[in-house]
């Protein structure tokens, strides 16, 4: 039996154990097949344990099962994959194998004495603080009942939560560890009512209002609803920083891993990453590897450091207050302006451990800079209300100063009423003849900005203008997909904002009967850097429609983090590593192939590759790359930006999109030249994409030998986390969510219902939409849906015979390539999406 060190509920933080167990022969009623760990119980965090137990009792220890009943007896180890613990039963012989999924909790027996670890609390700088204090817990089990008590710590592990028990003994200890597909959620410190009253954040009258709305709104936290609602003024946060004044500085890395977020070994790994490419973050890198997320890190520099963590959203701010900062400073940094006080200016940041903005923001205002944390989405909502609307001038940038915020604090409403106001000046009209706005209005300039600045603040893809020319002018937003309804204008001001868009395009103003397209740079009106891809399409009655995509300033999104399966993960990271190839995303407009072709990119986007992309339009931008737009007006298109790419050293080439023969064949040659290439189809499967490109006329051989890969992909729309409900799936459900994935395949749907219980967990769930403040209707933003076919030596011996896209997929599927569809579902058991999402993109 093969022995580790290392704790098999994942990695933990050093220090002593209650006792290095020795090692002990492991009997035949054991499987070999997999490795048994020896049981180490972690101490709680910043403690030192005192001396171990008497001679062999640090192992006796009583199972707790799920269906209400106990087991004591010794433990000795754990298998490697934790599906299972191996205890010597009292009274009885040899070991007994118990399979963790039926453990609702294993608790030792014999209780510790603990005592806080001065040095590592003097080394962060709490020597100060009093962790021996206990706090209060709550576990909620999955099968409805609760555990409660006070512990001495915790720490999370992969599988579960440990915790350290203060029971009749105040001076003793009982370690505990609860595996966590048993926890449904736990409370760990006081309720967050009382902690805000205990420490003056909040007054006891309005904690109490809170309490009794809240018992008429059961289905909002308590937290959310003070959150909400803002119950956190100036004056609490003035004392808040008082308080954070006390703590000390500490490195996010050694936060993190202090805090038990993250292990060593993955803030070393960060690090290296970091050595590579000092322009990326730490912060960044650890989210990108899904070792630890956003709110995970805010939530830590909040509490381990008392740095107030501020509702950015509803804070009041002063108009004064935003005077101090130029807007395009601000939004460049993120840095909201909230108070200031008479140590200096205090300001709202994801991260208050970056200082590479203090500087910026100490010169311009004059001040010292003093960072609270905010939520990143609230943070950038909030500068484009304060700083992106409003204009100086027709033509001019928009205003950074007061003018302009008080222009953002208008509502769009405001705006569209006050336009029909002035209206009249303009010439009058009845029903035959409306009054007609002029394009150099100073509010009609407003809107147009405010249109565009909602748009982004609310993370729309696209704006639809659509003129009539007897009914309002109807605005709408594409957001997650859909499109809801933004605002209507009177048909007095259609040719004007019309108009207006065209100016800000630099196109002809005059022409309204053909279609036009262009670009708006709207850092040249407004203060956020972002690109409109704009299209102006004739309608009947000699109107026109206008279609406003929002790209440009963007960043690349995580590869880890756009929903792919592990399988599918691992192969993409693999292909995107070879020297040459090429490699295909295809799916219908809008299903985020762009988004996936710069993920790639940005995994492997290192100072030692030069990369060149061909895009139309460029959505996202990212340091490394040479990014160039093409122009088919004047023939600098796909292919020939290629061929210049050939003749300037290229190691990566990403093309939009191979959209006729001349940009497939040079793309092909490319990749059999020693280059990896990337691009993207209008197809709808992995497999119908190979016929396409043999269709073009390409040359079988040429193209087979070439092809690393091909990604099918869809966006579903993802469940809200804040409201999405579960229940049991029936034996029904499952047997005809089981049929529905194994159609026209030859799995058997027993066998796959029997892998989603070992994956999923035996009691598998479904999940429905509900709908809450957070979201629209259940959902809230979107996910990949994927099918990767990878190009095995079966699949290409298939290409070079032109076989159909059928004999392709089933040659894929052979080699262990999931159906789009097979994805679909098995997000739907993960309950990432519901049915109704994963039937819509896979049927």
């Amino acid at each position: 039996m093969s022995t580790v060190r290392s704790s098999p509920f994942g990695t933990l933080p050093s220090g002593p154990v209650t006792e290095q167990l020795p090692a002990l022969p492991m009997p035949a009623a054991v499987p070999q097949s997999r490795t048994a760990i020896l049981f180490q119980w972690p101490t709680p965090p910043l403690f030192q344990a005192s001396p171990a137990p008497l001679a062999g009792r640090g192992r006796e220890c009583t199972l707790e099962f799920v269906d209400g009943r106990s087991m004591t007896g010794e433990l000795v180890s754990i298998e490697s994959d934790a599906s299972s613990v191996n205890l010597r039963e009292s009274g009885k012989e040899g070991l007994r194998q118990v399979a963790l999924e039926e453990v609702r909790s294993i608790r030792l027996q014999v209780p510790l004495a603990f005592v806080p670890d001065r040095i590592a609390l003097g080394e962060i700088g709490a020597g100060a603080l009093n962790v021996a204090d206990e706090k209060p817990f709550t576990v909620a089990f999955r099968d409805g009942n609760n555990m409660a008590g006070r512990t001495r710590g915790f720490l999370n592990g992969s599988h579960g939560l440990f915790l350290f028990l203060v029971e009749d003994d105040p001076r003793l200890t009982v370690s505990c560890f609860i595996p966590k597909r048993q926890i449904r959620d736990v409370q760990i410190g006081p309720l967050l009512g009382d902690a805000l009253k205990d420490n003056g954040l909040v007054e006891p009258a309005a904690l109490t209002s809170a309490l009794n709305q809240q018992a008429r709104e059961r289905d909002e936290r308590l937290g959310e609803f003070l959150t909400e609602r803002s119950v956190v003024s100036a004056d609490q946060l003035t004392r808040a920083l008082q308080e954070q004044n006390r703590r000390p500085n500490v490195k996010l890395g050694e936060l993190l891993v202090e805090a038990g977020l993250i292990s060593s070994e993955d803030l070393e790994h960060a690090l290296g990453i970091q050595a590579s490419n000092r322009q990326r973050r730490l912060g960044d890198i650890l989210i990108s590897m899904g070792v630890v997320s956003a709110r995970n890190i805010q939530m830590a520099l909040s509490d381990k450091l008392g740095i107030p963590h501020v509702n950015v959203r509803e804070f009041a701010i002063e108009p004064s207050v935003l005077d101090l900062l130029n807007g395009t400073l601000a939004i460049r940094h993120q840095a909201l302006p909230l108070l200031r006080t008479k140590e200096g200016l205090v300001v709202a940041v994801e991260n208050p451990l970056l200082f590479d903005f203090e500087q910026d923001l100490r010169f311009a205002s004059g001040l010292a800079i003093i960072p609270v944390i905010g939520n990143p989405d609230d943070i950038r909502a909030r500068l484009a209300r304060e700083y992106l609307v409003g204009a100086r001038s027709a033509g001019g940038a928009a205003g950074h100063g007061s003018s302009g915020r008080r222009d953002s604090q208008v509502r769009i409403e405001e705006l569209a009423s006050q336009l029909h106001t002035e209206a009249p000046k303009h010439g009058s009209g009845g029903a035959a003849r409306q009054p007609e706005a002029s394009v150099t209005d100073s509010t009609l300039v407003r809107l147009v900005n405010k249109i565009i600045v909602d748009a982004h603040a609310q993370g729309a893809s696209d704006i639809h203008i659509e003129t009539d020319h007897s009914r309002n002018t109807r605005i709408r937003f594409r957001k997650d997909g859909d499109l809801v309804n933004y605002l209507e204008l009177q048909p007095a001001y259609r040719n004007a904002v019309v108009s207006r868009l065209k100016i800000m395009a630099g196109l002809d103003i005059s022409e309204r009967r053909l279609a036009q397209d262009g670009k708006i740079d709207f850092g040249r009106f407004g203060a956020v850097a972002i690109e409109l891809r704009i299209a102006i399409i004739p309608t009947s009655d000699n109107q026109e429609d206008v279609v406003m995509r929002l790209t440009g300033g963007v960043a690349p999104a995580p590869l880890d983090g756009l929903g792919f399966s592990g399988t599918d993960l691992a192969a993409l990271k693999t292909l995107v590593a070879r020297s040459y190839g090429l490699l295909l995303v295809c799916g219908p407009t809008g299903s985020g192939k762009t988004t996936t072709l710069h993920s790639l990119l940005h995994h492997i986007n290192t100072p030692d590759l030069k990369i060149w992309t061909a895009e139309d339009p460029i959505e996202i931008t990212q340091p490394g790359l040479r990014q160039v737009q093409v122009n088919p007006k004047i023939d600098w298109t796909f292919a020939a930006a290629m061929r210049s790419f050939l003749r300037a050293d290229p190691d990566v080439i990403m093309v939009g999109e191979m959209r006729d023969a001349e940009t497939t064949k040079v793309g092909i040659e490319a990749s059999l030249t020693g280059h990896l290439v990337l691009s993207t189809l209008h197809t709808n499967s992995a497999a119908e994409s190979v016929t396409r490109l043999l269709n073009l006329g390409m040359d079988p051989f040429n193209f087979g030998d070439a092809l690393l890969g091909v990604l099918s992909q869809r966006l579903a729309r993802k469940l809200c986390t804040h409201c999405k409900r579960s229940h049991l799936a029936s034996e029904m459900e499952l047997t005809e969510l089981a049929n529905e994935y194994c159609g026209g395949t030859d799995l058997d749907p027993a066998a796959v219902v029997k892998e989603w219980g070992a994956e999923f967990g035996r009691r598998l769930n479904l999940y429905t939409a509900r709908g809450c403040h957070h979201c629209k209707h259940g959902y809230q933003g979107r996910l990949g849906v994927y099918e990767l076919l990878m190009a095995s030596p079966r699949v290409k011996e298939l290409i070079f015979a032109r076989a159909t896209a059928p004999e392709l997929v089933e040659a894929a599927r052979a080699g262990g390539m999931r159906l789009l569809k097979q994805d679909a579902l098995r997000k739907v058991l993960s309950g990432d999406i519901d049915l109704i999402s994963a039937r819509a993109v896979s049927n």
